[in-house]
């Protein structure tokens, strides 16, 4: 009898301890949920500063050639440069989280975009500029592909596609505001104070991050082949360094984009031989992904068109302030940035069809209807037109961006993030480089025969648009060929599924009617 009561006692103060378990456990995974999304949170504000570094001197390519007095094509050095440095450093990306981990890499970030703000405040002449950019370009070449992985990472079940989504509207907010704050600090305090929201923020965001940010996932002790950093940097600068100065010299630079081209062959030959790439390449063996990330580069063309090209027509041929140009652009970036956030919510309900390929025939109105009206000379229809634009590549891009890193497996998802991030940085690169060059060639050759600045501007403005137009078309293209490969994919992976579910129900049968092994039992309740 005293046996039977202590166990019950024993019985009863365990169920009572299991309880209070189950309640601790509940509460500590509630906590861990809020402090998971404390990190996105994090992550979200860390890309906004990204994106803001990247965008400041978009709006301020006049200013920099007139207050350092250089060329169009020199000036527009501070968003290649940057681009170059940020693609450069996006290769590494993978392979610096696995060593470091999310926290170091994060914190690291915040500080150089401190540093290269703080020297960009002081820059004293143009080449101290330009370095101040390389700096603040550690960051954002750090930041876009290490928080793709991260929020992948940290997403809940079923909603990694709306975060992404989510993401790139925090991006398309920070592309929006950082106009009219650029123009604004340009026209009424000088082009150096602008560097100090960027030191501002950073200061923020380093305080929160000791508190805040952790790290996520397993790490690793992975080399990084230097060799391969030097090919990547001098294979991107050489090329687009060529695109950018062709239009004033010619043939020389012609010479300078074929060998930066056969530097970046090599380095794409070596990362598939050496045992530890900056850039894994199997990625590109899924079809969809290879068409998605040609998209990407399209549509990234695109936007970084309307940015830099928009804000040189409104202040060099319409003859507005950049505080104005600022104000005029953020309505359209805005549409960029609304149409990312129902972008996430379409996809899930339609997929990529037909939200991928109507996306880039927005993209084609916009521009067709752009060109039409350029004799008009009317800002208001250019704005109105970029905002066409910039909706239809909201759109499409964050569903090609969430599908893209999809169709992946799980341990090629950080390679995805990183080729992505890679090529949109190129794609910055390309656009940048062929039409600033274009406008910078351009308006010095009208302005040699006498033209005023702002027929030399209109003029290089309407030069390029041809050029964009046709690129889209493209796009419109591939985009049909895409939207086959990912319902192919998505039908082969359903099959899979459906036949790795019937193969452990077949398991499971036979489990229940033969003996109890380890093996069977895990079939039969899989069944």
């Amino acid at each position: 009898m005293p046996t039977s009561v202590r166990s019950n006692g024993a019985d009863t103060v365990k169920g009572a301890g299991a309880g209070s378990r189950t309640a601790k456990g509940a509460g500590a995974a509630k906590g861990a949920e809020q402090g998971e999304w404390k990190v996105i949170a994090f992550l979200f504000a860390c890309n906004l500063l990204a994106s803001f570094m990247q965008s400041i001197m978009n709006i301020a390519l006049d200013q920099v050639s007139t207050d350092f007095h250089v060329r169009l094509a020199e000036a527009n050095l501070v968003i290649i440069v940057f681009a170059i440095v940020a693609g450069t450093v996006i290769t590494t990306a993978a392979s610096v989280m696995k060593r470091f981990g999310l926290r170091k890499v994060m914190l690291f970030g915040l500080v150089t975009g401190l540093v290269g703000s703080l020297l960009g405040f002081a820059a004293w002449c143009f080449p101290v500029l330009v370095i101040a950019r390389v700096i603040q370009a550690l960051t954002t070449g750090l930041y876009f592909p290490v928080i793709n992985e991260a929020l992948l990472l940290l997403s809940p079940k079923g909603k990694a596609g709306f975060l992404l989504s989510l993401n790139s509207g925090v991006i398309g907010i920070g592309l929006a505001f950082a106009p009219p704050v650029a123009g604004l600090l340009i026209t009424y305090a000088g082009l150096r104070v602008l560097f100090l929201v960027p030191a501002v923020l950073s200061v923020l965001l380093l305080v929160a991050g000791v508190f805040v940010i952790r790290d996520i996932g397993p790490r690793e002790d992975r080399p990084i082949d230097g060799a391969s950093i030097v090919l990547s940097f001098l294979g991107l600068g050489a090329f687009m360094t060529g695109l950018n100065e062709v239009a004033h010299f010619g043939v020389p630079m012609v010479f300078l984009m074929l060998g930066g081209l056969a530097l970046i062959a090599l380095f794409v030959w070596c990362q598939t031989r050496i045992p530890h790439p900056l850039l894994d390449m199997r990625p590109f063996k899924t079809k969809a992904f290879s068409a998605g990330e040609g998209l990407v580069v399209l549509a990234y063309m695109g936007s970084v068109y309307l940015s830099l090209l928009v804000p040189i027509y409104l202040e060099g041929a319409a003859g507005y302030s950049a505080f104005l140009a600022g104000c005029i652009l953020t309505v359209p970036i805005l549409c960029y940035a609304l149409a990312c956030f129902a972008s996430g919510k379409m996809l899930g309900k339609h997929g990529v069809w037909p939200l991928v390929p109507l996306g880039f025939v927005i993209v084609l109105v916009g521009f067709v209807v752009m060109m039409a009206s350029l004799p008009m000379a009317s800002a208001v229809v250019v704005a109105v037109c970029a905002a066409i634009v910039y909706g239809g590549i909201g759109v499409l891009y964050p569903a090609v961006k969430s599908v893209d890193l999809e169709v992946l497996p799980q341990e090629l998802s950080s390679n995805g993030s990183s080729i992505h991030s890679t090529l949109v940085q190129v794609a910055g690169c390309i656009s940048s480089a062929l039409y600033v060059g274009m406008v910078s060639g351009d308006v010095h050759a009208q302005m040699a025969a006498g033209a005023s600045k702002a027929h030399a501007y209109a003029a290089g403005f309407a030069h390029t648009l041809p050029i964009e137009i046709g690129f889209t078309v493209g796009a419109i293209a591939l985009s049909l060929i895409y939207v086959k490969w990912v319902r192919a994919f998505t039908l082969s992976h359903s099959e899979e599924k459906a036949a790795s579910r019937k193969g452990e129900g077949m398991r499971g049968d036979k489990g229940e009617g033969g003996s109890v092994d380890e093996d069977n039992t895990t079939g039969a309740k899989r069944g």
